[in-house]
Parts: structure tokens; C-alpha cells; sequence
């Protein structure tokens, strides 16, 4: 190869180093593997293990409990949200109040997913953001007679 040809080809590699560099820092919110998906059916949830957690209170009750939870075979997180009492009624304007809602959020662009407590149930998940090499937290929001509280986990 010619020293021409040599500068050339080099050239090439890094003009595609640079171009691959600028498509990876795009903004926008990316759809990575398993996101929006439900742990349990893509088969995350069996590995899964609780990463992160926090009491859901304010100055007058303790709600319940905000986890993270994580797959290390899927390498994807999302939020459970377990109530202290079974959801009562909720999300209309006869019973006055929003139904619990629990968020998952992956930092690096923002995606978030939810899931909401019905009537008479104790817990919900969220679906599933890809997380490998990524951080991402919990967070759950709670309206009661008992007031409001709005709590988050530490990212993992």
C-alpha cells in the first residue's frame, strides 16, 4: 500500500470512529433490550433481586415500601411497590383520591415506565428498562386521607 493509500485508510477509520461516537451521544430517549417489557414474562424476574429501597412515609403515616429491583440475567431494573393495606378506593373524583403509582427511571435519558395500585390490591411493578452499565431508580407516589408522600430510591 502506498503511503497515500495508508493515510487514507486511516482516515476512513477514524472519520467511522467519529461518526459511531456521534450516533451514541444522540439525545433522545434510546429503546435498549427489554424496555417496556413485563419481568416476569421475558423471564427476568426469577434472578431478581431488591438493589435499592425506601420507606414511603411522611409526618403522618407509613405507606408502604419503593424497590428496585434488578436482573443481572436480563441486566434490566424496574420498581415494585408494596402497600402496608390494601388500596382503597381510588382514582375518581368520588373517591378524592390518586391510586399509589410506582415509577421506574433510567437516569442517562430519562425513560420511565409506571404501574398504579387498583382497588383492593397491595402491589404493583413497573416494566423494565434496560440498565447494563446504566443507572436507574425508583420512586412511588402516594394520596391518601393520611396525605401525600412522594419517595425515591438511591440509583443503582
Amino acid at each position: 500500500m502506498s503511503f497515500g493509500m495508508r493515510n487514507l485508510a486511516r482516515a476512513g477509520v477514524v472519520a467511522g470512529a467519529l461518526g459511531l461516537s456521534l450516533i451514541a451521544t444522540m439525545g433522545g430517549a434510546q429503546a435498549y433490550t427489554h424496555d417496556g417489557s413485563d419481568p416476569s414474562a421475558a423471564g427476568c424476574s426469577g434472578d431478581a433481586t431488591t438493589v435499592e429501597s425506601a420507606t414511603v412515609k411522611n409526618s403522618n403515616a407509613t405507606f408502604g415500601t419503593i424497590e428496585l429491583r434488578y436482573s443481572l440475567k436480563c441486566h434490566t431494573a424496574w420498581a415494585r411497590l408494596t402497600l402496608n393495606y390494601t388500596q382503597s378506593a381510588c382514582g375518581n373524583a368520588a373517591a378524592g383520591y390518586e391510586c399509589a403509582h410506582a415509577y421506574v427511571v433510567r437516569n442517562n435519558d430519562g425513560r420511565q415506565y409506571s404501574c398504579e395500585i387498583s382497588k383492593g390490591q397491595k402491589q404493583c411493578y413497573t416494566p423494565m428498562v434496560y440498565d447494563k452499565g446504566l443507572t436507574s431508580f425508583a420512586q412511588a407516589y402516594i394520596d391518601s386521607a393520611a396525605g401525600q408522600a412522594n419517595t425515591r430510591t438511591a440509583s443503582y
